[in-house]
């Protein structure tokens, strides 16, 4: 299947992508929109509700303070991610307010859609709990190696870095529990081809 061809034909799924961080989630996920598929990525649904005017500012800044506002009313998240991260208690109580409102935006998304394969891209999906109202889910995955190398090009430190891969599921767990895996060590042409297969294969399973 060549990309930006349009997707096959067949019934409606609702397809999670899931992973670990830094495992390439939403390198897939770009493969797959440029073949038609639409996609809609819970970290920007996080970024827009902690951001200027988002519901999320209120709520996190009365259990954390107001020292995480940024000059622009957004809730800064390099003062954010160090306060957290490392300290599960913290992390959880930031969860409790994400996570309900990213879902109700997800569950306002797929009504919306007319596209009969639409993939939504969920990091925590396990961690969450959210993994039962799924047709399909794929785990995005790679060595922790690749995935501390990946995050140290992003400008975190090492220490930083393994802090955030501790927070989630270990990668192995979250890959026992998808319908498939995609092993992402390798080239972008190589996981182009993994998301033109992934496509393929969906509408296939519609006809079994």
């Amino acid at each position: 299947m060549e990309i930006g061809q349009n997707i096959p034909s067949f019934t409606a799924k609702r397809v999670a992508i899931t992973g670990g961080i830094a495992c390439g989630k939403s390198a897939l996920a770009s493969f797959l929109l440029e073949m038609g598929c639409d996609i809609i990525d819970a970290d920007d649904l996080v970024h827009r509700l902690e951001g200027p005017g988002g519901r999320a500012v209120t709520p996190i800044t009365a259990a954390f303070g107001r020292s995480l506002l940024a000059p622009d009313g957004s809730i800064d998240r390099s003062v954010l991610g160090p306060l957290v991260f490392g300290n599960p208690d913290k992390l959880q109580v930031l969860n409790e307010i994400i996570h309900p409102m990213v879902r109700l935006e997800l569950d306002d998304w797929f009504r919306q859609r007319e596209n009969p394969l639409s993939f939504a891209v969920i990091p925590l999906l396990f961690e969450a709990g959210w993994h039962e109202q799924w047709d399909y889910i794929v785990c995005v995955a790679c060595r922790g190696g690749t995935q501390l190398q990946r995050l140290c090009k992003r400008g975190l430190s090492e220490k930083a870095a393994q802090l955030r891969i501790a927070a989630q599921w270990p990668i192995e767990k979250k890959a026992a529990m998808a319908n498939r895996v995609i092993w992402n060590d390798g080239t972008k042409e190589m996981l182009r081809r993994e998301a033109e297969q992934l496509v393929k294969d969906l509408a296939e399973i519609n006809y079994e």
